[in-house]
């Protein structure tokens, strides 16, 4: 499912238009990538003790991986980097929450550009599935609990489980690396490129640093940096889908969940049933019911 581009995937009608040249024939060692295509941003590399990409397996995570990297060797500091991926797990009928695949692609982004590689999941809950029915509604952009209970608290946990392998003697200072970008929300837009986590708290324990390195890039920018760098992406975007967040994600754009429901029929079923089970809608703009219907016609 993880799959080595020719070409630029072809999942939206804007994809023709920036159809370019094929990839190199071989990918590129660390040391000969190209230079970094979003805009510099000053990371402080000698004050960090370690930076963390986190890497969901989708075109913006590897873009961030491919940005931190790329800065991280031309610094002398590829060391320094690790790859981090959040398991989501699986519902009670056992669908994996997020894309089959996610998690290797994820890897060969790791292996790629030679660091290590990490799984973590949620010590709390089995899986986000657990989370959401002990919530009794779903996520959404005011609750947006998904995203903090099962990848911020587990990030934190591997910030913490990271200084201690290092022996640091003191709370570890830590980059943060994320793939959000400017032009997905007028949310994401407001966020600056470098800030403080607010997981660090008082700083006793850790200082954290978010990291945006891909915020300024478009779309098209990103699939670039694909072609250019010959990156292992998800045959999701092959399929239609303009993003790979879980399967079901009440954020995504209803166009992208009706697609998913075509390539997903199972998992949605479940996850449909837990909504009438609920009685909560799964967005407030449409049910998950009426998307298997528009996906069905």
């Amino acid at each position: 499912m993880t799959k080595q581009p020719t070409a630029l995937p072809c999942g939206s009608t804007r994809c023709a238009a920036d159809q370019m040249e094929l990839f190199p024939a071989q990918a590129t060692a660390p040391s000969t990538l190209l230079a970094p295509t979003a805009p510099k941003t000053t990371f402080d590399w000698d004050r960090h003790d370690f930076v963390i990409v986190l890497d969901s397996g989708g075109k913006d995570s590897a873009a961030a991986a491919h940005e931190v990297c790329t800065q991280a060797d031309q610094a002398g500091q590829l060391h320094k980097v690790r790859v981090l991926h959040c398991d989501l797990g699986r519902t009670a009928r056992g669908h994996l929450v997020e894309w089959p695949g996610a998690l290797d692609t994820a890897r060969a982004h790791a292996r790629m550009y030679g660091v290590p590689f990490f799984v973590r999941r949620s010590t709390r809950w089995p899986s986000l599935w657990d989370r959401i029915l002990d919530h009794g509604n779903w996520p959404g952009h005011f609750a947006h609990y998904c995203t903090s209970d099962t990848k911020t608290v587990t990030g934190r946990d591997f910030v913490d489980e990271t200084g201690i392998e290092l022996r640091l003697g003191r709370p570890p200072r830590a980059g943060y690396a994320m793939g959000m970008r400017a032009e997905e929300s007028k949310a994401r837009a407001r966020k600056p490129v470098i800030e403080r986590h607010r997981m660090s708290g008082a700083g006793t324990k850790r200082e954290v640093t978010t990291w945006l390195p891909v915020h300024g890039l478009t779309a098209s920018q990103v699939w670039q940096i694909h072609r250019e760098n010959r990156i292992p992406y998800h045959e999701a975007y092959d399929q239609g889908m303009r993003r790979l967040s879980c399967r079901a994600c009440p954020l995504a754009a209803t166009d992208d969940l009706v697609r998913s429901a075509q390539l997903n029929p199972g998992l949605f079923a479940e996850y449909a049933e837990a909504e009438t089970a609920m009685g909560r809608r799964f967005k407030k703009s449409v049910s998950l019911r009426e998307i298997i219907e528009r996906a069905r016609s």
